[in-house]
């Protein structure tokens, strides 16, 4: 029984903290395959398949909020599967805060991301309830 498949460091997950902290869109368009799946299953409308929207939807993000910055909270990869969790932060262009977090979890196709299911949510203040 063969082993299975491992990555050298940097994973595809580093690599896309790094582009997305870069806001290097093609280093992070190039974590994914052609045939890019795009789920997020608590908002099934945003489903897409494909890189140009990969890129659509960064290009966008990066513009809107300049200031963004990934943690790479805790990932694993095992296999063809990846498992992430992320904290994304920033301020819009509009001045209001861009504060997620939640989990990715991805297969993976020769070191790259076939498909993934996105669990990403704002974070909600508690500080500012009374």
């Amino acid at each position: 029984m063969s082993e299975p498949a491992q990555y050298e460091m940097p994973t595809v997950l580093q690599r896309m903290s790094d582009a997305i902290n870069g806001h290097d869109v093609d280093t992070f368009v190039s974590c994914f395959a052609n045939d890019y799946k795009g789920e997020q299953p608590l908002h099934p409308e945003s489903a897409f398949i494909g890189l140009a929207q990969v890129r659509e939807n960064w290009t966008a993000l990066f513009a809107e909020v300049p200031d963004l910055r990934a943690t790479l909270v805790a990932s694993t990869i095992h296999a063809d599967l990846a498992w992430a969790e992320w904290h994304w932060q920033g301020t819009r262009t509009s001045g209001s805060a861009l504060n997620m977090r939640g989990v990715v979890v991805a297969g993976l196709r020769n070191g790259i991301i076939a498909w993934a299911r996105l669990y990403m949510e704002p974070v909600h203040d508690q500080s500012s309830t009374g």
